[in-house]
């Protein structure tokens, strides 16, 4: 729902921005967890975070915060009409620095404490092409069907959150046992969804070689 009032607007810039900005910042540092990949679950973990934070400002702050809105008590954001650079500078601290400095603080301590490095990559798919350089790539699909190519500079591989899917450069003819029995005359690439892959593995090209495909 879309605020209609300034009142309704300062409600959604406490309940919800503060546990925006922390999620944001610490997704960006260590990663999306698996439970938040459900827009839902991000929505209750952030509002769970902004009411954590707002129950911190009211302890710390409270009165303080009540005189800068109610002003005079002339309105409910009287004070910040009367103040709106303080007014500004105290939603800058607030809503962004604070959450932010909170999400990083706690990927610094959880960095600390962990055995192995944390890796962001969120699928196996992403990892598998992640700095890959050229090479074969060979897939059985899930009709039994092969195919294979040349992943080259030309090629294009899907990254998270897309659905997967690979387009290699140049495509091989491929015997029924999955061997590569030559180049596709005239070929311009092959398109293979990850939907489809039952099988997909990558084969090293011999020294020297280059697929024929990169030129």
């Amino acid at each position: 729902m879309v605020p209609g009032t300034v009142g309704q607007l300062a409600i959604l810039l406490v309940l919800v921005l503060p546990g925006v900005f922390y999620q944001a910042v610490r997704e960006r540092l260590r990663g999306a967890l698996a439970s938040e990949q459900e827009p839902q679950n991000r929505l209750v973990r952030a509002i769970a975070a902004s009411a954590l934070l707002d129950t911190l400002y009211a302890v710390v702050a409270g009165p303080w915060l009540v005189r800068l809105l109610a002003g005079g008590g002339e309105g409910p954001v009287a004070g910040v009409l009367r103040q709106p650079r303080q007014a500004g500078l105290a939603a800058l601290l607030l809503i962004v620095v604070v959450p932010s400095a909170l999400a990083w603080a706690e990927a610094a301590w959880g960095s600390r404490r962990a055995v192995a490095r944390y890796e962001p990559t969120p699928t196996a798919w992403d990892a598998l092409f992640t700095g890959r350089g050229s090479c074969f790539v060979r897939v059985r699909l899930r009709s039994g069907l092969w195919v294979g190519g040349w992943l080259g500079s030309r090629s294009a591989v899907s990254a998270y959150p897309q659905p997967g899917d690979l387009y290699l450069q140049a495509q091989y003819r491929m015997g029924p046992d999955g061997s590569f029995l030559g180049r596709m005359p005239g070929t311009g690439g092959v398109y293979v969804r990850a939907a489809d892959v039952e099988v997909l593995e990558l084969l090293l090209p011999p020294a020297g070689a280059d697929g024929g495909s990169d030129r």
